[in-house]
């Protein structure tokens, strides 16, 4: 999938949720009309319930699709995720509360007072309460599905395959310690110092071996190998465990299977990573 149909499903995603969460408020006033305002007839009341949820639409519209949209535009290496902007989420509360309270003052004529605005303002949070809780459904189903996408590959890589590929060693900088393993079974190689971490599967169990070596040597070792990535100055990662790349204030990481420590990704490398995923 390029990235012109992962915008397009994204912006479709967001319409969806912004028109769900729309109705919702739209019946939730209809039936319950939690704010005073001015005698309206039927279907006046009907329009005037129906621009406080078209007022959220717009403000959700803006900062989940215009804005990021605009912000990718200018900023190619997407640093901009939606997901991950608490700030966003924060900011459509603020926008969502201070629209809500201009137009009832001034198209529903409601006495606004201190608890009434605080009423309001507790309202407008819930879009962006059912925007995150959203956000992270969506991203622990992504998740899942990725986890569920590498199970199957590790499952159905061709044993024959395999089979062609010899046993790598692995030795420390004195030859004193080794270590002997199939390339499919290492998963990271970390540097540590004068160290180098190797985590490998083993089975099922997830282990780790130091040898004195550098990470330099390893990944010449390693490079024949194409699933290999470098990722970090301090990490080499094998692509076939990755379970997804996040983004957040603390910068890129990648999550694998079966390891619970987030693996960093600098800058140098976010691109080459990008386009290995996106073609993987």
């Amino acid at each position: 999938m390029n990235r012109q149909q992962t915008s397009t499903l994204e912006t479709r995603y967001q319409i969806k949720l912004a028109a769900a969460i729309c109705l919702g408020i739209f019946l939730f006033l209809l039936f319950f009309l939690p704010f005073e305002y001015r005698k309206m007839a039927f279907n006046e009341n009907l329009l005037f319930i129906l621009g406080l949820s078209a007022i959220t639409f717009v403000i959700i519209g803006f900062f989940r699709i215009i804005l990021p949209y605009s912000m990718n535009k200018l900023i190619r290496s997407k640093t901009y995720k939606i997901s991950n902007e608490v700030i966003i989420i924060l900011l459509i509360w603020v926008f969502n509360s201070i629209a809500y309270i201009f137009y009832l003052r001034y198209v529903g004529l409601h006495q606004i007072t201190l608890f009434s605005a605080f009423k309001i303002s507790l309202f407008s949070s819930f879009p962006s309460i059912i925007l995150k809780l959203a956000d992270v459904n969506k991203s622990l189903r992504d998740q899942l599905k990725h986890m569920v996408d590498k199970n199957i590959k590790l499952e159905m890589y061709d044993d024959k395959e395999r089979d062609t590929r010899p046993m790598e060693l692995l030795l420390s900088d004195t030859k004193s310690d080794k270590l002997e393993i199939h390339p499919d079974n290492i998963m990271l190689v970390k540097s540590a110092d004068n160290y180098v971490n190797i985590i490998y599967k083993n089975q099922e169990h997830v282990k780790q071996k130091m040898l004195r070596n550098t990470i330099k040597n390893i990944e010449a070792q390693l490079k024949k190998y194409p699933e290999f990535l470098r990722c970090h100055r301090s990490c080499i990662v094998n692509s076939i465990y990755i379970v997804n790349l996040t983004n957040n204030y603390k910068g890129h990481h990648l999550k694998l299977l079966d390891y619970e420590e987030e693996i960093p990704v600098s800058r140098q490398y976010i691109l080459s990573i990008k386009n290995y995923l996106e073609f993987d």
